[in-house]
């Protein structure tokens, strides 16, 4: 009998109401007590027979039935039969509740069979010292990035297939998950005559209910080829035994699983008989077989036990986490879903934990380097800024202003993460940041991720700084080689107060004289390493970090620890919200005619592609193809402009500028204009195959209207026959506040698709399992401030500390903790 968590806890309570009543019966001396609504009798008769819900044994559902059937007769029994009965019944429920106690602790207990221990191995051996890796074998674990025993350990499966809850065919229905074992029909592979590059593989299968077509896709130019085709053929012959496990769905065919994992199982082989069990699927390619990656894991998970424990057993206590041994055990061959999720629970702590310890060395490092120095002011930029700004500043801005100038006032340099939403305002603050930094004769750089943004923020600070006699330039891989020639020059003489620019800045040639503040904007676009070798131009730099993508503030935290974080929470006077609708591309005529009406009224209106020319691997519209329709079809009496990230810096800038003069009436692009262009007289969006899209970016697309007084509109345009019921999609149409949306998407996607798993500094699988840990992250933390303040050298963590010394690619860690 195996229980799940949710049986569990339904059979704990199901025992724990049946014992209740039991009890007050003894109380009562066995006179059949009225309840509520029935006899004590009628109760335990009915409770005793309906079981369906409790996944019991055989056993256990003939010894309750037999007790239901005496329960129907309970009144003609005497007062020590009546006795005898209920002493039996307590007896068994009491068995029961053992039986379960013992199978929820094997949640944390691993029933695979794990090999023994050699003792000429250990968790640190060479993977060729393994018994039957040879030279080729080792090989290919060495491009893995495999090279000892640990590193095998800590190689996690991407997925699992789950044959703990297997279904027959005739038990299948559409959009749901599910797992089938079943055998080879028929197989047949083609390749496709609308996609090039794709090859379609479809097996009929069959177990002794019904029969199934299963469709699995192969693309790429090495799946069309003849050797391909004979291999797959010559793996799934008639009756060959499959486990399949992915999602039904009702085709022209019938129910069909589309793409789903598929594993051939072997009955002669009982080492690998996953029946009843949840099978792990390692990212291997094709040079290595599942199956024998886990029997090579099998021989080496024994030596997970040595791996060295950074928590002590209170630690573990207070957090309930497993011990470091028996997650990774665990991870590999979990007995149950509970024991992966309790073991996923302490390998995501354990990465929140080591990166905020390492935030925290890092602050307290600066913090140990700085010296305090007094610098001669400049005049009140800031406040002749603020006099001549046409705006007055949100409460919201203010309040992040005030946190800066703090910042500025310390002798440790600032450290802040600026999170605002589409239009709140941030370059305003930026600006005056950089000013507060001028008036003590220092310089600053702007740094951003795309030179029409640099050329944006440049504009502006060309606009606000000229009058005030700050200079200002702007660098990017396109200055030519004299302008940069100069630009060198004046930077190192003190001679430039602000330099904006992309990666360009990270040049060794950019020398500044007196670097004092880095703004660096969609700071998500940067790595680490990056972001600190701009500061490194400067000592004791400060820096300001801002995005438009809204993270919510707990995995802000995680992610950039290091940083102090602020919110611009409003928007400025006088912006009309947004109205966003999801629409089919069945409906593209009625829309078209609404952009007419807008352009006759002189308004703009954007059309964004995902892709600038059309693929063979995607069915997706392509900015070149649409560009040509409209322009040649729709709107041939308007201007229709193009747009992407294709073209060289000067036609991108004559294509943005006629849309800033209102040249071109509708603007054809890609994700190119994400961010940096600020047409207020644009009030249409419309985004093609919105649905592939993540909410956070259709948020920041849909940030390019709106920017004026006028009424906008945001049409999301979705080929997808359930594009209209789109979770996602609607969680736009309900709302403009970034805020949310962010946090719904975390939700739906994952931050790894939100941050981008490098520059984000945690692997995927800890931030795959973010969304529903916020608990986990205050709690690593919080755990991380204890030991750091405690014990700020880590002389009486001796594991933890060399455990980050061992896995740190930073040097000021190997430098502070030596």
């Amino acid at each position: 009998m195996t229980f799940s968590g949710n049986n569990n806890k339904l059979i704990k309570e199901w025992i724990r109401t049946l014992q209740k009543s039991l009890t007050i019966e003894t109380e009562n001396k066995f006179i059949n007590t009225l309840g509520r609504e029935r006899y004590f009798n009628d109760y335990l008769h009915e409770s005793l027979k309906k079981l369906d819900n409790l996944n019991l044994s055989d056993e256990y559902l003939r010894i309750f039935y037999e007790f239901s059937k005496k329960y129907s007769e309970y009144n003609k029994l005497d007062e020590n039969q009546r006795k005898r009965l209920i002493i039996d019944t307590r007896k068994n429920l009491y068995k029961l509740g053992k039986t379960q106690e013992i199978e929820s602790s094997n949640i944390i207990s691993n029933k695979v069979f794990l090999n023994k221990a050699d003792s000429s191995l250990s968790f640190d051996s060479d993977i060729s010292l393994i018994k039957n890796v040879g030279k080729v074998y080792k090989n290919k674990l060495n491009e893995l990035g495999i090279f000892h025993i640990k590193d095998l350990i800590n190689y996690f499966p991407r997925t699992y297939l789950d044959y703990t809850n297997r279904v027959k065919i005739i038990n299948l229905k559409p959009d749901n998950l599910y797992t089938c074992i079943a055998n080879v029909k028929r197989f047949y592979i083609h390749k496709s005559k609308k996609n090039s590059n794709l090859s379609i593989m479809n097996i009929v299968v069959y177990d002794e209910t019904s029969s199934i077509k299963v469709t699995k896709f192969f693309l790429g130019r090495r799946f069309r080829s003849y050797s391909f085709f004979t291999s797959q053929k010559s793996l799934y012959t008639a009756g060959t035994k499959l486990a399949i496990s992915g999602k039904v769905k009702l085709t022209e065919y019938g129910k069909t699983f589309v793409d789903p994992q598929i594993e051939i199982l072997k009955d002669n082989n009982d080492n690998y008989n996953f029946s009843g069990k949840i099978l792990p699927l390692y990212s291997l390619g094709e040079a290595l077989s599942n199956m024998s990656f886990i029997k090579l894991m099998k021989k080496v998970l024994i030596y997970a036990k040595q791996y060295p424990e950074i928590l002590n057993k209170k630690q573990l206590d207070s957090l309930s986490l497993l011990s470091k041994g028996e997650s990774l055990i665990n991870i590999h061959f979990p007995p149950t879903q509970q024991a992966l999720i309790e073991s996923k629970k302490r390998l995501v702590f354990d990465e929140l934990f080591l990166l905020q310890i390492k935030f925290l060395l890092r602050k307290r490092k600066t913090n140990k380097n700085v010296t305090s120095q007094q610098l001669p002011q400049k005049k009140s930029l800031l406040k002749e800024f603020l006099n001549n700004f046409p705006f007055e500043l949100t409460k919201s801005q203010e309040n992040v202003l005030n946190e800066i100038k703090k910042d500025l006032s310390n002798p440790v340099p600032m450290s802040r993460l600026l999170q605002g939403d589409v239009g709140s305002g941030k370059t305003i603050i930026a600006i005056a940041s950089l000013l507060l930094v001028i008036e003590k004769n220092l310089q600053g750089a702007f740094m951003v991720p795309t030179e029409v943004l640099a050329e944006q923020h440049y504009k502006n600070l060309l606009k606000y700084l000229n009058p005030l006699l700050v200079s200002v330039e702007l660098l990017t891989g396109n200055t030519p080689q004299k302008k940069r020639k100069e630009i060198f020059s004046n930077l190192n003489n003190g001679l430039v107060d602000i330099l904006v620019g992309t990666h360009a800045l990270f040049e060794d040639k950019v020398i500044f004289n007196a670097l004092g503040m880095v703004v660096i904007d969609e700071q998500h676009r940067f790595g680490v390493t990056q972001r600190n070798r701009l500061l490194n131009k400067g000592d004791n730099t400060n820096l300001l970090s801002m995005t438009a993508t809204p993270i919510p503030r707990t995995l802000a935290l995680s992610i950039y620890g290091d940083l102090d974080v602020s919110q611009i929470t409003e928007l400025p006077p006088g912006r009309v919200p947004i109205t966003t609708k999801i629409i089919s591309e069945d409906n593209l005529t009625n829309l078209f005619k609404i952009v007419e009406d807008e352009i006759n009224k002189g308004k703009q209106a954007y059309v964004i592609l995902p892709l600038i020319e059309d693929s063979e691997k995607m069915n997706l519209s392509s900015a070149k193809k649409t560009f040509k329709y409209l322009s040649e079809e729709v709107f041939f009496n308007k201007k229709v402009g193009l747009l992407h990230g294709k073209l060289s810096s000067q036609e991108k800038n004559e294509v943005i500028n006629s849309f800033l003069k209102n040249e071109i009436n509708i603007l054809v692009s890609t994700t190119v204009i994400e961010v940096g262009i600020d047409v207020p007289n644009a009030t249409i969006m419309i985004i093609y195959n919105s649905d592939r899209f993540g909410l956070s970016q259709l948020h920041q697309l849909r940030g390019r209207v709106g920017r004026g007084s006028t009424k906008s509109f945001c049409y999301l345009v979705t080929s997808d026959k359930n594009g209209l019921e789109n979770k996602r999609l609607c969680v736009l149409q309900k709302s403009n506040d970034g805020f949310y949306i962010a946090e719904k998407d975390l939700e739906l996607r994952g931050p790894g698709q939100i941050l981008g798993y490098r520059q984000s500094g945690l692997p995927d699988f800890v931030l795959d399992n973010l969304p529903n840990n916020k608990f986990l992250i205050d709690k690593a933390r919080e755990e991380a401030i204890k030991i750091v303040s405690g014990d700020p050298d880590l002389k009486k963590n001796i594991v933890l500390r060399n455990i980050l010394i061992d896995n740190s690619d930073n040097k000021f860690i190997h430098d502070f903790l030596n």
